[in-house]
């Protein structure tokens, strides 16, 4: 049997299917991250592993199963392998990256681009030739343009900036502050403990404030959607092959990315979990970066 994985910095899914295709069982987990917290991913993963071979009668061994994983984090060697080596007793183990499952689940193994924009924000590439690219995926601090992070973060300066009086108010800033808690001190205390997931949070009062018709929401979504359509095209051009795109932030942002790239962006075939299932029954090529 094959047991694939989606470990991603929110949750974790993961799809125990038999030889014939047949769904065996399924089950989801908190957030696995190995470069965030490598302790708490780790077990969360082998929480979610026990659950799908208790769901079986008899309860299935590892030692029969393929374990293919696609995981956040994985980029770093040394806690890849601290990582890898925490899952034990699998017939054969095959890891890639969450965003790159991603991309050979929405194309079907063959080359094709993707963007994710969720609470991070990347963009992969599959060339002919079984290799691929990432951009962005650089995390909070660094990078993930145009993400719910991005977003949410730049949301809190524009309200903070009116809550100081050096712009004007506007309905998000107002949402944003009471949202904070009001006043100086519970703000302090919200940001002192805020990281890119409780950013993200926020995006839902940006889209509902432009969807209300507030120009300072609106901007920030348009400028979202500069960056993401920017991450396409470091992605490169090709315009036969598929360009998807994927994530909490899609839907919200697809028209506007469209407009900016003058094409409509294709329907995924699948997703992260059906490329990591891809890629265990050598459907689609290992992740290998160029």
């Amino acid at each position: 049997m094959i047991l694939a994985v989606d470990a991603g910095g929110t949750r974790c899914r993961a799809r125990l299917v038999a030889s014939d295709g047949t769904l065996v069982a399924s089950g989801e987990g908190g957030a696995c991250n190995p470069s965030t917290d490598l302790p708490g991913a780790i077990a969360v993963l082998d929480a979610l592993i026990n659950l799908l071979c208790r769901q079986t009668t008899p309860a299935t061994e590892r030692g029969s199963v393929v374990l293919s994983l696609g995981v956040a984090g994985l980029v770093d060697v040394n806690r890849r392998a601290a990582f890898l080596a925490a899952v034990e007793g699998f017939l054969e183990i095959m890891a890639m990256s969450d965003g790159y499952a991603a991309l050979v689940g929405a194309s079907g193994g063959r080359p094709a681009r993707l963007v994710i924009l969720g609470t991070g924000a990347a963009g992969h590439r599959l060339f002919a030739d079984g290799t691929s690219i990432q951009r962005d995926g650089w995390g909070f601090l660094g990078g993930d343009r145009g993400s719910g992070a991005w977003l949410g973060r730049r949301a809190v300066e524009a309200a903070l900036k009116s809550f100081d009086g050096a712009a004007p108010e506007s309905l998000l800033s107002e949402r944003l502050v009471a949202r904070l808690g009001g006043s100086e001190a519970a703000i302090l205390d919200w940001l002192l403990q805020a990281g890119a997931r409780e950013c993200a949070s926020l995006v839902p009062d940006v889209v509902r404030s432009a969807e209300a018709g507030d120009p300072a929401a609106e901007g920030l979504l348009e400028a979202a959607a500069d960056e993401a359509a920017d991450l396409v095209r470091a992605l490169g051009e090709k315009e036969e092959e598929p360009m998807y795109l994927l994530g909490g932030l899609a839907e919200v942002l697809r028209a506007r990315i469209e407009r900016r790239l003058g094409q409509q962006l294709d329907v995924p075939q699948g997703g992260a979990l059906d490329g990591c299932l891809l890629v265990a029954r050598g459907q689609a090529p290992q992740e290998q970066r160029r």
